[in-house]
């Protein structure tokens, strides 16, 4: 047995321009058209789906075939109009452009055109979709939509006007269809559901307007579909509804919005699997949050939003606790989570990855915050304003005591030779409890010491052929760094002891490890010694080879007899300590200096005088060098006084062979 039944949405289609519904402007024009004589050749309908379209069409092909037309309100009663409603009017023709795109299609329409219309005054062409006619058929329509023959109309109807080859709309008057107005459709859905008896709530109603999105014919399905859920007895409530829908209740998307402002991961994601487990589709729950989120930002900059009383007056309250900016990338990220949802074969599983995405984002209040300190700190660089919190300065060292020595006595050079007076050599010795200088005591007596030397560069020929050489200076005084990051140090080592274990270390590697015996012995040089500690200056460029080759060094360490952790420190270019010459021995390989003086012949005789003049013309200088230039090694004490005649000679030996290296200059017994 056929059904009888007929839809809501066919039941109720308009079949005159009043009973359009929202379409205020294409009743004017087309009730003005009609009635003053005016109907155009070709009409262009364009509008979303579901807003009257192809039902304006046969409208107006009943009016300008009815018997008692053109009018503008069809008698719906004579033969034309009731074959126009029932489809099967010998002059309307109805063609869908989904199935008849060719351009034989268009071929055959245009052949027929020009034959007389049996039944009407106009033979009336309604091309549904014609966006999807194909070029071909669109350019072999052209002629005839332009100059059609008399009584012959076009009306071509589409959702998608983009696809409508520009030279077609120019030959068409355009008419635009627009979404209906949310009370307007709220209205008219009451107004049926009175008529067919659906006992409805009114909240139900509310929101089939809303999720029809304007469309009446949405609308209508909804409506119907909601009805098969009422009774006599009982009302279809908003429950009932959001279940059919498969909708979201507004208490739920408020707390699930509140949970995402607190970042609060569980109460989301347990939400979430209870909408799943309640048949919900990801995609849908994704797309009501990101529509709710836009209710925030709505409600933030006062626009009208449409919702129940309650749902509304919470609204308000929840979107004070959310900045726009956030507002916007939530919901911009919520509907690309819905189209995720969409697409992926895990539907469920993306949309709880992107709610637990949306808990743990990085708020805007963190990059206001960061931003505004950025700002201030660039502030007070420009204006020279100090930081607000200076750090504590570490408390240096004490000076050790000053010895007191006697009055120096005038410098007298040699009528032979004017020049500086020569500084004690890297062997002077050190009593055996002197505490090493601090940096601060250093760097007075250096300066103390540069104010009182004459120029080391004024040297004068002597009368006699015998050339003087200048007086050897090392290239830089010699000191150790103090670690900036430690405290004061609990005791303090000699630097005999550091040049001690440091030689050691480097004998140990040289039997061990060449490699890392090269390393340490031309580029790093010792900072700092404890009981358990030593800490390794080296460039910055050479920190991580030298780290790598940790494991060998602490081996070494081992070796000498001490369990020693070793430290890597990088120095910059101003920071940079240089490499302490090492003392020559027997065994070992003796250190080098990266700059080597000019070799120029000088006799014994006059570099002992020379010496022996500085050593008893200037005790304060050599004091002073005692405590700047530290001797190079402790297995060459100097026990004897600097004084002695016999002495004089080895010690001018010995500094030649160390800022010169051994075999650059050679030196006989007998010199």
């Amino acid at each position: 047995m056929a059904s009888t039944y007929e839809p809501l949405y066919l039941k109720y289609r308009p079949q005159s321009l009043g009973d359009l519904v929202g379409q205020k402007s294409v009743v004017n024009t087309l009730t003005n058209a009609i009635e003053h004589k005016r109907v155009a050749h070709a009409y262009l309908f364009t509008g979303p789906r579901g807003c009257g379209k192809t039902s304006s069409a046969r409208i107006m092909a009943k009016s300008l075939n009815c018997q008692q037309g053109p009018t503008a309100k069809p008698c719906l009663e004579c033969t034309s109009c009731l074959e126009v409603k029932l489809v099967n009017s010998p002059s309307v023709i109805e063609i869908d452009a989904a199935s008849h795109n060719s351009v034989d299609d268009a071929r055959l329409l245009i052949e027929r055109a020009p034959l007389v219309t049996v039944g009407g005054n106009y033979k009336i062409y309604i091309i549904d979709e014609c966006h999807m006619l194909t070029k071909e058929a669109f350019n072999a329509l052209l002629k005839t939509i332009e100059e059609p023959p008399p009584n012959v109309i076009f009306i071509l109807a589409t959702t998608e006007e983009h696809k409508v080859p520009p030279t077609i709309i120019s030959r068409c008057q355009r008419l635009m269809f627009k979404l209906i107005n949310h009370d307007e459709l709220a209205v008219y859905l009451r107004q049926v559901a009175t008529k067919e008896e659906i006992n409805i709530d009114d909240s139900a109603i509310d929101l089939i307007a809303r999720r029809s999105g304007g469309g009446l014919r949405d609308a209508l399905g909804l409506l119907d579909q909601a009805s098969l859920l009422a009774t006599k007895d009982k009302q279809v409530q908003l429950d009932d509804l959001l279940v059919l829908l498969g909708s979201v209740k507004e208490d739920v998307l408020l707390n699930l919005s509140k949970a995402i402002q607190e970042g609060a991961a569980e109460p989301v994601l347990n939400s979430a699997s209870g909408l799943l487990g309640e048949g919900r589709e990801p995609a849908l729950i994704a797309l009501e949050l990101s529509k709710h989120f836009l209710n925030l930002a709505k409600a933030q900059l006062k626009i009208p939003i449409l919702g129940s009383p309650s749902y509304l007056e919470a609204l308000s309250e929840q979107s004070k606790l959310f900045d726009r900016t956030e507002l916007a990338q939530m919901i911009e990220q919520l509907s690309q989570l819905e189209q995720t949802c969409r697409r992926s074969t895990q539907s469920a599983l993306s949309l709880e990855i992107g709610l637990l995405s949306l808990c743990h984002r990085l708020e805007i209040n963190e990059l206001k915050n960061l931003r505004e300190k950025v700002n201030d700190l660039e502030l007070r660089l420009s204006s020279g304003a100090p930081p607000q919190a200076m750090p504590q300065p570490r408390p240096s060292r004490p000076a050790p005591p000053q010895q007191s020595a006697p009055p120096p006595a005038a410098y007298s050079p040699p009528a032979a030779v004017q020049t500086s007076a020569p500084q004690a050599p890297h062997a002077v010795p050190v009593s055996t409890g002197a505490m090493p200088p601090t940096a601060s005591a250093v760097a007075s007596d250096a300066q103390e010491e540069t104010s009182a030397r004459p120029p080391a560069a004024s040297v004068v020929t002597a009368e006699s052929n015998e050339m003087q050489a200048p007086s050897i200076e090392p290239e830089s005084i010699i000191t150790y760094e103090e670690d900036p990051d430690a405290g004061a140090p609990a005791e303090s080592v000699e630097f005999t002891e550091i040049d001690e274990v440091w030689h050691a270390i480097l004998d140990a590697l040289q039997e061990r490890h060449k490699p890392t015996y090269s390393l340490l012995q031309s580029m790093c040089t010792p900072l700092t010694l404890t009981r358990d500690e030593l800490v390794i200056g080296v460039k910055e460029m050479l920190q991580k080879t030298l780290e790598g080759k940790i494991d060998h060094i602490k081996a070494a360490a081992a070796a000498t007899g001490r369990d020693l952790q070793v430290k890597i420190k990088p120095v910059t270019g101003a920071q940079e300590v240089k490499q302490k010459p090492r003392a020559p021995s027997t065994g070992g390989a003796p250190g080098k200096p990266e700059h080597r003086a000019e070799p120029v012949e000088r006799s014994s005789a006059s570099a002992q005088a020379a010496h022996g003049s500085a050593v008893a013309a200037a005790p304060r200088e050599s004091a002073k060098s005692a405590r700047e230039h530290v001797p190079l090694s402790a297995a060459q004490p100097a026990k004897a006084p600097l004084a002695e005649p016999q002495e004089k000679g080895t010690l001018v030996k010995e500094a030649y062979k160390l800022f010169e290296g051994p075999g650059s200059r050679e030196f006989s017994d007998n010199s």
